[in-house]
């Protein structure tokens, strides 16, 4: 019996050819026991002299009775036991070396189908289906390849989903920048404090203020193709930053090669940017002051009494700091 009949029969029975021969078997061991145990309980019931067993008559002796009066006989329940495990011994042995014979038999002669007709078989709930190789069936290639794309397609799915919860806290941020309410505390005479919701923030500017209508920034298109909406001046501008970043890029390296007067001037710039401030400084202090600036302010002539050279360090000290302070705001 070989595994394609094997498999016909477990497909056809629900169950395999060897199951059912074990539970004939068990059926029968099943019955040995009973009989065993049946067997044993009759001849401990059976009194030992009806068996065969007895004391000698000498009278030298005096037998061990129960407390009905019954001799008891120790030897007697020994060799039962003895006896009754022989036979079922022996009983176990005939029934394997027959059965053996007849699950040869069955699987041979009735639990079987012939090889020459085992390719004929077929199962009711087969009928209808065709077992031969079709043309688009797949390959070992085929089924690797596609395994290939199912890996790329979860990838790639991984990384719009991480994209998309990047894009999603970006929108939370700026709609929290959108509908921004701050909150100030102020204390009244029972020193209790109260909040009070600040206005949301206004970015109304970037579309409607004098420079954006100037550039025609943020206004919708309508009939006039010369106005352009907010978000086609941001894809423009956008569009841009590749050309000007190759620009910038070569120009780095020409700005490098310059002489270095390109830095005095710079420096030399800076410092005029300061002497300037410092001048217009002095002079608003002046003014404040009731000593008005007199002349051009190539060549300013102060009118009032001359400035101490500690006064005039004490001013350059508080310009630096007022420099300091512009700088950082």
């Amino acid at each position: 019996m070989n595994d394609a009949t094997t498999s016909l029969l477990t497909e056809h029975f629900s169950y395999t050819p060897l199951s059912l021969i074990d539970d004939i078997i068990n059926s029968i061991n099943n019955l040995i026991y009973q009989a065993i145990s049946s067997l044993e309980s009759g001849l401990l019931a059976t009194p030992p002299e009806r068996l065969g067993f007895g004391h000698s008559s000498n009278g030298s002796t005096i037998p061990d009775t129960d407390e009905d009066g019954n001799i008891i006989y120790p030897e007697a329940k020994l060799e039962i036991e003895n006896g009754l495990h022989q036979l079922e011994t022996l009983l176990e042995a005939n029934v394997d070396k027959a059965f053996d014979k007849f699950e040869i038999y069955v699987l041979r002669n009735i639990l079987t189908v012939p090889e020459d007709l085992l390719s004929w078989v077929r199962l009711k709930h087969y009928e209808g289906l065709s077992f031969e190789a079709s043309l688009d069936m797949p390959t070992p290639e085929t089924i690797h390849a596609q395994r290939k794309k199912l890996l790329e397609t979860r990838k790639l799915n991984r990384f719009l989903k991480d994209e998309c919860a990047q894009n999603a806290a970006v929108i939370s941020q700026l709609k929290s920048i959108l509908s921004t309410v701050e909150s100030a505390k102020t204390s009244d005479t029972t020193d209790e404090s109260k909040t009070i919701p600040a206005k949301p923030l206004d970015l109304s500017f970037l579309t409607s203020s004098s420079a954006a209508r100037q550039l025609r920034v943020g206004v919708d298109a309508g009939t006039n193709p010369k106005h352009a909406p907010l978000t086609t001046n941001t894809t423009f501008i956008l569009s841009q930053l590749p050309a000007l970043q190759a620009t910038l890029e070569q120009l780095r390296p020409k700005l490098a090669s310059l002489p270095n007067s390109v830095d005095n001037m710079e420096t030399k710039s800076k410092r005029d940017e300061r002497k300037e401030y410092i001048e217009s400084r002095i002079r608003l202090h002046l003014e404040r002051a009731g000593q008005l600036a007199m002349g051009d302010d190539s060549n300013p002539v102060v009118a009032g009494r001359r400035i101490d050279i500690s006064e005039a360090h004490a001013l350059e000290k508080v310009a630096n700091l007022l420099t300091q302070e512009h700088k950082s705001s």
